[in-house]
């Protein structure tokens, strides 16, 4: 089966004038608006006008109220259909206000009711849509408004009756809208994952991709196999199983009454109930298959759950397994999916997952159609086939194409191989695919070999050391620190979620190939350690120069809290290089809360204050945490409120640069700290500051001034994780006793001794 031609993007309909009659109008997502044509045909709309995102339609003479019972229950892109009540020249809130009373609302309303309006306008008196809603809410409460001060009231979810303004210019329409809410909520939907596929948008790729034909003589869907390897909830494959057997995308809600016109006052009974047997009598077995599998449990468990809610769960096969394992049945089918993108998956991991998929098709599903929805990035190059079609669309806010491929039959499972010159050659639709080395070949099998090991090797070091957590009340600690060579990842865990980091080694791979390298890793060890893989970060290590070391990557918040030695830390996984809490400061943060008791603490460089809680949980008489970053002395102060230390006035946060807060505070002959902490950055370079900070060069002089705001004997902690750091110790020994406790402060989850070096010094 071919897929069919895309047809041309619409343009908006013309503005509405006052001598043309309002007509039944419908509502989809851009991208779909001629599959949302082909079906109000079919249920018997005349004169339609395609516009972008809206059809407007007549109904036949008679059948005013079947056309639109049948468009909200049958319709699988329409997202609205409104009924127009009225339309009305207008020229001020007053004029909208008049010409809305001038309608009966007793006809729709009664006082125990509920009402919603939502308004759209353009080029007008009103500059605020909300503003215009609140006119026309008015104008039909007051209406109906009782002597004793009865009237309706507003509900934004479930309104009894739920109306639309469309106010362009000079001309006010008002709409009631017949389903009451969107029409994507087909009412099966029982469990949830990350991002679900609205069943619209699901409705749209199977109508674009050739499987759903609304309206064609020979059957509303082809009888291909259908496959969805990387299913989530199961949107695809559920609302392709539904149309295979006939059931109606309205079905569900309409047996318990759940569409708007339902609740209409005039709402035609028998009309309604006439429908709702004949789409039960239409309902039948499917003739497709249809098959599903994602990785993640979770989503696996609601795939099924609103698959057995929408009556097919009989006639789907959903499974636990990755995509990659996935092995296609019969000659041909379309493979049907909706990859992880977005904010659930960085670019470079988007990437690599689109290669991969590439490669499975061309491996596994050669005779087959695919039709996959990707988000408009360059992530989507690395697919690396040709697209038939790229259609535009949009998936929530984020714009999409449709990529739909023909993938050329392969005549043998296995490579062939070009004689004589050690080459292999994988053969697709458009041509060669990839021209790989023998030595290429080599380094395919040496990764698998390398992710045994390194499963076995994280096996191992978990065992140990999560029974050594759990004595030690420790729930995140390092897993794996580059203990094989060829594998240079450090793989963090905390509470059940991942945070894995590479770090810059030379290699023989391709960009692209060491991308689905690193994302077979992660998947590895996610599967080794039982995570679920949206709960595995990867972060990449470059070697630091002349940044800061808390750069953010990413905007997805993912927060989670965990503890350690009894105290709680906000950790966030997803958006930083570091996640808020080091760990290799675990013993040297418990030597603090040992010395803190009746001492005034300083925290400089303090990032989300770890020390300063260990330091307050330690019975100091007062911290103050010093630092650049508003984000960062925020996070603290989340740290401490967490931990029951809420009182400003004993727990300070300070924004400043560390030298010019110990200058000024020097010059001031403020009270001196008794223990104070120093863990700068390597380099740190901000708009708030005109000097750059580095460690190497500003050290000396920094500790110079902390310890003219020391108290005697006081005692001060600096540590440092540049490699090649030199300590000016002639220098500080001016100031200070000073002892090297590096050793003392390495935990025992770290192998790596070098992982930072730590000084306690006692000012002179």
């Amino acid at each position: 089966m071919e897929f069919p031609a895309v047809h041309p993007v619409p343009r908006p309909l013309p503005a509405a004038t006052l001598d043309e009659p309002p007509r039944l109008t419908a509502r989809t997502l851009e991208g779909l608006e001629w599959l949302l044509a082909k079906e109000l045909e079919a249920l018997g709309g005349l004169d339609l006008r395609v516009g972008r995102r809206t059809i407007e339609f007549s109904a036949p003479p008679g059948r005013e109220q079947e056309t639109l019972y049948r468009a909200v229950l049958e319709s699988r892109t329409a997202i609205r259909v409104l009924e127009p009540l009225g339309r009305f020249r207008v020229d001020s809130p007053e004029s909208l206000y008049r010409a809305i009373q001038e309608l009966d609302w007793t006809e729709q309303l009664k006082t125990s009711d509920t009402l919603r309006v939502d308004a759209a306008i353009h080029d007008t008196f009103l500059t605020h849509s909300l503003y215009a809603a609140q006119v026309v809410k008015d104008a039909v409460v007051d209406q109906l408004r009782t002597p004793s001060g009865k009237r309706p009231s507003v509900q934004l979810r479930g309104a009894t009756l739920r109306l639309a303004l469309h106010l362009v210019g000079n001309v006010a329409t008002i709409f009631r809208d017949a389903a009451g809410r969107s029409l994507h909520q087909r009412g099966w939907r029982m469990g949830d994952v990350e991002a679900p596929l609205s069943e619209v948008l699901a409705a749209g790729i199977l109508g674009i991709a050739g499987w759903w034909r609304p309206g064609h003589p020979d059957g509303d869907c082809s009888a291909e196999p259908l496959l969805d390897p990387l299913c989530g909830s199961g949107t695809l494959v559920i609302e392709a199983a539904t149309i295979a057997a006939g059931m109606a995308p309205g079905l569900w809600r309409a047996r318990r009454r759940g569409h708007g016109f339902f609740r209409f006052r005039d709402c035609d009974k028998t009309l309604t109930a006439h429908l709702v047997t004949e789409l039960e009598a239409r309902v039948r077995p499917p003739a497709s298959s249809f098959a599903a599998s994602d990785l993640d449990l979770q989503a696996v468990v609601a795939a099924r759950a609103n698959a057995e809610a929408a009556g097919v769960a009989a006639h789907l096969v959903i499974e636990q397994r990755h995509f990659e394992e996935v092995r296609p049945t019969g000659k041909a089918g379309l493979v049907v999916t909706n990859p992880p993108y977005g904010e659930r998956l960085a670019l470079p991991r988007a990437a690599a997952l689109y290669r991969r998929i590439g490669d499975w098709l061309v491996q596994r599903c050669g005779g087959w159609r695919a039709a996959i929805l990707a988000p408009d990035t360059p992530a989507i190059k690395h697919l690396g086939l040709r697209p038939t079609h790229r259609v535009p669309l949009a998936n929530g806010p984020i714009a999409c194409r449709l990529l739909e491929v023909d993938i050329r039959p392969r005549h043998s499972n296995a490579p062939s191989v070009v004689a004589g010159q050690g080459q292999e050659e994988v053969v697709l639709a458009d041509g060669p695919r990839e021209v790989a080395s023998a030595p290429g070949r080599q380094r395919a099998r040496a990764t698998d070999e390398q992710i045994g090991d390194f499963r076995r090797r994280l096996a191992k070091r978990f065992k140990h050391l999560s029974k050594w957590a759990r004595r030690q009340g420790i729930e995140a600690f390092r897993i794996y620190d580059r203990d094989i060579p060829e594998v240079p990842l450090v793989i963090d865990w905390y509470a059940g979620w991942l945070h894995a980091a590479e770090y810059e080694r030379p290699h023989e791979r391709t960009e692209i190939e060491h991308e689905v390298w690193l994302s077979r890793m992660i998947e590895a060890a996610a599967a080794e350690l039982g995570v679920p893989p949206n709960q595995a970060f990867l972060k990449a290590r470059r070697r630091q120069r002349a940044g800061g070391q808390y750069e953010k990557v990413g905007q997805q918040q993912t927060l989670l809290t965990v503890r350690e030695g009894g105290l709680a830390f906000e950790v966030n996984l997803s958006d930083y290089l570091d996640t808020g809490l080091f760990l290799d400061h675990r013993q040297t943060r418990a030597i603090v809360r040992d010395e803190a008791r009746g001492k005034r603490f300083l925290n400089l460089f303090c990032y989300t204050g770890s020390f300063s809680v260990y330091a307050a949980a330690g019975g100091a008489t007062e911290t103050t945490s010093v630092d650049l970053s508003n984000t960062y002395l925020d996070w603290t102060r989340t740290n401490l409120a967490a931990n029951g230390f809420k009182d400003a006035g004993r727990h300070r946060t300070v924004r400043d640069e560390a030298r010019e807060f110990l200058e000024h505070r020097a010059r001031r002959g403020e009270p001196p700290f008794d223990l104070v902490v120093v863990d700068p950055p390597t380099f740190s370079r901000s708009a708030k500051s005109d000097a750059p900070w580095d460690v190497e060069r500003d050290h000396a002089e920094l500790l110079e001034l902390v310890a003219k705001n020391l108290a005697p004997g006081g005692i001060v902690y600096f540590s440092t994780n540049f490699r090649r750091f030199h300590f000016a110790e002639e220098r500080a020994a001016a100031s200070y006793t000073i002892r090297e406790i590096t050793r003392q402060t390495i935990p025992e989850d770290f192998r790596n001794e070098r992982i930072h070096r730590a000084w306690r010094l006692v000012v002179r």
